[in-house]
C-alpha cells in the first residue's frame, strides 16, 4: 500500500512539471520584475518574499538595468552561446522527507534562456552562430556537474554547479558556478520546476556578470 501510494506521488510529481512547464518561464519572470532590485552581487538582494514565503540565495533574481548595462562607450560585445551539457537524468533528484524524487526538467535549455534575456538586457548581442570563427565573438560553453536539493522540517534546500568556459581573442578560461536557495517553509510539491527554475535563473545571472566582465 505504502508502494502504490509513494508511486502515485512520483507520478503526480511529474505530471504537475510537465503541465506547469508551458507557464513557468512567465511565473519566473513576472517574480522578478515584482521583486525589488539591486545590484547583482549586492547582500540585498538575496531575500525576498515569494509566493509568500521567504526566499534566500546567493545571488539576486532581479538586477536592476541601470547596474548592469554595459558602458554605451565600449564597442558592443558579442557573444555566441555554443553548446550546453544537461545534468544526467538520475542526477536530478529532490529527496522529499527522505524519498527520493526525479525532477523533469532540461536544466541546459532553461539556463540558455534565462542566460540569453540576462545578457541581452546587458546591452550584449547574442548571437545565432559563429559561422566566420571570428576571435572577437565570445563563445560560451557550460556543463552541468551537480544539483542537490531536499525538504525538510524547514523548507526546500538546492544547490547548483556548473562549469562554464569563455573562448575569444583575449580570454580562454573556465569558471566554476556555483548557487544555491532556500525557501523557508516550502511545503506544495508542485512548485518544484518553479523554485528549480529560479536556481537556474541565478546561475544565469553569475554567468551573464562574468561575462560581461571583461
Amino acid at each position: 500500500m505504502m508502494k502504490n501510494c509513494l508511486l502515485a506521488l512520483f507520478a503526480l510529481l511529474i505530471f504537475a512539471g510537465c503541465s506547469a512547464r508551458q507557464d513557468t518561464f512567465a511565473q519566473v519572470n513576472q517574480i522578478s520584475k515584482n521583486t525589488k532590485c539591486y545590484p547583482c552581487d549586492s547582500a540585498q538582494g538575496f531575500e525576498a518574499k515569494i509566493k509568500g514565503l521567504l526566499y534566500i540565495s546567493d545571488m539576486g533574481i532581479n538586477c536592476c538595468a541601470d547596474k548592469r548595462t554595459l558602458d554605451t562607450g565600449v564597442a558592443l560585445k558579442k557573444v555566441y552561446l555554443h553548446r550546453f551539457y544537461d545534468l544526467k537524468e538520475e542526477q536530478k533528484v529532490v529527496y522529499i522527507k527522505n524519498q527520493k524524487y526525479y525532477i523533469d526538467l532540461n536544466f541546459n535549455a532553461i539556463f540558455y534562456t534565462y542566460l540569453r534575456q540576462e545578457l541581452e538586457a546587458r546591452g550584449i548581442m547574442v548571437l545565432d552562430g559563429n559561422d566566420k570563427n571570428s576571435p572577437y565573438v565570445t563563445k560560451v560553453d557550460l556543463s552541468f556537474m551537480q544539483f542537490a536539493s531536499k525538504q525538510d522540517s524547514l523548507g526546500l534546500h538546492s544547490r547548483l554547479v556548473g562549469v562554464m568556459s569563455l573562448n575569444d581573442i583575449n580570454r580562454n578560461k573556465k569558471f566554476t558556478l556555483r548557487t544555491k536557495q532556500d525557501v523557508q517553509g516550502f511545503e506544495n510539491l508542485s512548485d518544484l520546476s518553479f523554485y528549480t527554475h529560479l536556481l537556474i535563473k541565478q546561475m544565469a545571472n553569475k554567468a551573464a556578470s562574468l561575462i560581461s566582465a571583461s
